[in-house]
């Protein structure tokens, strides 16, 4: 099984629901993938909860509203509209694989977080990225 490691190609499914035991929130899985540990602060808090795991694990997370960009800062997973009507959410990230990056998608990434100013939420919101 190939395991999360730095510069790695990650691609992850979600399930989120208003508690743990209960995915409610999410009809379908949305996916994300992502280069993981190339952020400009290092890993965020989110990345560490992948440390070390590999294809076909899953973490269990709560989600705070107001934590969220913090949480996951440089990184715009599918997910901010969740919390239009609550302020927790449980969120099931699935890692669906763990492949080599190819320098095109590190170049790319590094491009996407130029273009936020290198975190989530410095665009104002204009770009469709959930940060205004």
């Amino acid at each position: 099984m190939n395991k999360v490691e730095n510069l790695k190609k990650i691609a992850l499914s979600f399930h989120a629901g208003t508690s743990k035991d209960s995915m409610d929130l999410t009809p379908k899985y949305p996916e994300f993938d992502f280069i993981f540990a190339l952020g400009p602060d290092g890993m965020t808090p989110f990345e560490y909860e992948l440390v070390d795991k590999t294809e076909g694990e899953e973490v269990l997370l709560l989600i705070h509203k107001q934590a969220f960009y913090n949480f996951f800062e440089h990184l715009n997973p599918p997910i901010w509209d969740l919390f239009d009507d609550r302020e927790d959410v449980y969120l099931k990230a699935k890692i669906a694989a763990v492949t080599t990056s190819d320098t095109r998608d590190i170049v790319k990434a590094m491009a996407e977080m130029t273009a936020h100013g290198g975190g989530g939420c410095d665009c104002g919101g204009d770009c469709g990225c959930g940060c205004g």
